[in-house]
Parts: structure tokens; sequence; C-alpha cells
């Protein structure tokens, strides 16, 4: 049987695939609640962007994204690699401390270009390297992690602080936030994530927690470039658990949750071949209502995905959310409990 692995490298950026990833995240969480959030806690504009009910592909047409090219990004992994030697990781206040402006400014035009270059030479100091990482990274012209989930990490954030916290909850979403990454942005944080949460492991030695990285990071990774000033201070105390949650898993974060690998096995192996895959996406854990969902159009990605988030609801047990969400299903689409 053919690795999951493979099977998500060449299915990831189809519809068929991203779709399926956006309806498991909808069962990890809570959607609908994001939308009542005030425009004090959640920028308004990304409302529009967040509609809970549709499933369709996140656009990666940004000019972030074709600004982060795979050859930018081997020059920035050649200084990820460098950071990462022991005698580098282990320097008191890495990633805090400040290297010399001009050196600086020159690894910053070399990763912009995206040219080959050497660290071997000694030219560079860890914090020289470190310093200009962090600025290519706030420098993109959208977060590493894009805005267009950013309401899913504010509302993992709240998960981490309340009373019904659930570490595989969490897990679980952060894993399937990442699929739906942009391959370059996903390559890019995978390495930078294996780099952080090795830096962590070396604490005793480097002073730099989990939770120190992320202080520093998180206005990069996650706070919309819009958020300014006393805005981007308070989002950033407000997510920078989650990603210092994401520093201590490291690159387990890009593992598959078993349920959806169940999924994409069902989906995207099947004897009939992949072209299946262009006309229909079920669900092994949703379709529950066969009879609703045997008059949905297989034709119809979004259709077919929300008949099965619909099952789905009705089919776990009552309770105030559940009521509410059903509700407001009812709302948008005019579908009946």
């Amino acid at each position: 049987m053919e690795p999951i692995e493979e099977v998500v490298k060449r299915y990831r950026n189809t519809e068929g695939f991203q779709m399926l990833v956006q309806t498991h995240l909808s069962f990890v969480l809570d959607l609908s609640t994001v939308l009542e959030k005030s425009p004090s806690e959640l920028d308004e504009g990304l409302f529009k962007k967040w509609n809970v009910f549709h499933l369709g592909t996140p656009s990666t047409s940004t000019e972030a994204t074709k600004e982060l090219t795979m050859d930018k990004i081997a020059s920035v992994e050649q200084i990820i690699a460098f950071l990462g030697l022991e005698k580098n990781i282990t320097q008191e206040g890495i990633f805090r401390k400040t290297g010399a402006v001009t050196r600086q400014k020159n690894l910053k035009t070399i990763l912009n270009q995206g040219t080959p270059f050497s660290l071997e030479q000694g030219a560079y100091t860890a914090n020289d390297c470190a310093c200009a990482l962090k600025t290519f990274i706030a420098d993109l012209e959208e977060p590493l992690l894009t805005e267009l989930y950013y309401p899913a990490y504010c509302q993992l954030a709240d998960l981490m602080k309340g009373k019904d916290f659930s570490d595989y909850r969490i897990l679980c979403g952060l894993q399937l936030l990442m699929l739906l990454l942009p391959e370059a942005n996903s390559a890019l944080f995978r390495s930078l994530i294996e780099l952080l949460n090795r830096v962590a492991q070396y604490q005793g030695e480097n002073k730099m927690s989990a939770d120190n990285l992320a202080i520093i990071f998180t206005p990069h990774l996650l706070c919309p470039r819009k958020h300014g000033g006393a805005n981007m201070h308070s989002t950033s105390q407000k997510l920078f658990g989650i990603v210092a949650r994401m520093i201590d898993i490291g690159t387990n974060l890009f593992d598959i949750p078993n349920m959806l690998a169940t999924d994409i096995r069902a989906n995207f192996m099947r004897e009939s071949g992949p072209s299946d895959c262009a006309t229909s996406t079920n669900t092994v854990y949703t379709f529950v209502d066969r009879e609703k969902t045997a008059k949905v159009d297989t034709r119809d990605f979004t259709d077919q995905s929300l008949a099965a988030l619909h099952s789905h609801v009705q089919a776990l047990p009552d309770s105030a959310m559940k009521k509410k969400f059903l509700k407001d299903f009812q709302r948008v689409h005019g579908k009946k409990e």
C-alpha cells in the first residue's frame, strides 16, 4: 500500500483534497463562533474570508505567496541549517540578541534574491543569521501561516485557555491547518519549526524556551499585517501560546491525523483511479445520514461537503452548541433540521 504521505503529496493542491481537509477542520472547531467575535477581537475584513460553510480551495495567488519562491526558501534553509549547528544553537540569547546591521543587510539582500551563498568562511555570526531570518519572515507581505485561517488559530488559542481544553483537539486542528498552507509556506514553516524546536531543547544553554521564541515569532507567523502598534501587541499576546505549542510539537505538526488518513485512502486510493476525485469527495466519518446525502448532486463539491457537515452534526449528542450550529446552518443555507 502506498504511504499516506505520498498520496498527500500528489493530491495536496487539488480542490477535492483541500475540501476534505476543510471539512475535517470544521469538525474539530466550532467555526460558527468565530463569526460572532467583535471587530476588536478579529479584524472585520477577515470575516468575509472566513466563511464556515464555504469549503472551496483557498487562493494561493497573493503577492506574498508569489514572493516566497522555492529559490528563496533554499537560501533561507542555508541559514536555518547554519543556526542548527550545536555551536550556534547553544548561544545564549539566540534570536534575541542583535548582530551587525551591515552584515544583516547583506544577508537580507542575498535572501531576497534567492542566490546561493556560503556561511563556511565565517563572515556572518549566528546572531547575524538569526536576525536576518527574523527580518525575512517579518517582511513577507502576509504572515507565514497566512491570514485566511487566522480566525481558526484564534479559536485554537481560546480552546487552550478554556476549561474544556483538549490537547488532542489542538494537535488535530493544527495538523489540519498545516495541510491547508500553500506549498511554499509549508516548506519554510516546517524547516523553521524544526529549528525552533531544537533551540528550545537547548534552553538550558541558550536561555530560549518555547515561550520566549513564541513571543518573538508570533507577530511574523500569525498576526495580520494591518494590525499595528497596540493591536499587534494584544494579538501577539493572545496567540503566542498556540505558537509555543507548535514549537513544542515540532515536526509532528506535519503528521496526518488518523481520521483524515482514513478518508484520504477512501477518496484518493480507490481502484477506479484519481479521476473520481474530480467529481466526488466522501468522508467515512461524516456521511451519517445516507438518505439526506443521497440527494446531493455529486458533481458539486461544496454541496456535497455541506450535506456531510449537516449529517455529521445531526448525529452528535444534543447540546446547546449543536442546536446553535444547526440554526446558523439553516439560516445561511436554508437547510432544515
